[in-house]
């Protein structure tokens, strides 16, 4: 199985947030929608409709950098799902358009452990 390249994912720099880490991430339903990917930038990705905010865990920044945007309609997280680029949807469609902030899983409680929701629990702590 062969990854293509793709260019960096770049963020605006004007739309980041100082971090304020969720102190739990929440969903009205018993689960968020989560994905992996085979991707050269974006390993995987978490969304809360409830909150609209969208978790994306980079491979250009280490296992542990995690994105969080606010603001990210349903539609947008469906895009980014059924892109054949994710880094390039990302480019596109997120990484300009929504305020972030860069998180680590030390951000969240107890390294994700605190968080009641299982697939919340798995993004955050499995690299």
């Amino acid at each position: 199985m062969s990854m293509r390249l793709s260019a960096p994912i770049d963020h605006d720099p004007s739309n980041e947030r100082a971090a304020d880490p969720p102190v739990e991430i929440q969903a009205p339903l018993d689960t968020m929608p989560a994905a992996s990917f085979e991707s050269s930038n974006v390993h995987s990705a978490l969304y809360d409709m409830g909150k609209a905010e969208l978790y994306v865990r980079y491979l250009r920044d280490g296992p542990d950098a995690i994105y969080q945007c606010w603001g990210v309609p349903p539609d947008t997280w469906d895009g980014l799902v059924d892109a054949s680029s994710k880094g390039s949807y990302i480019n596109h469609n997120i990484a300009y358009s929504f305020p972030y902030s860069k998180l680590s899983a030390g951000d969240f409680p107890a390294g994700g452990r605190g968080l009641d929701n299982d697939l919340a629990r798995r993004f955050v702590a499995t690299p």
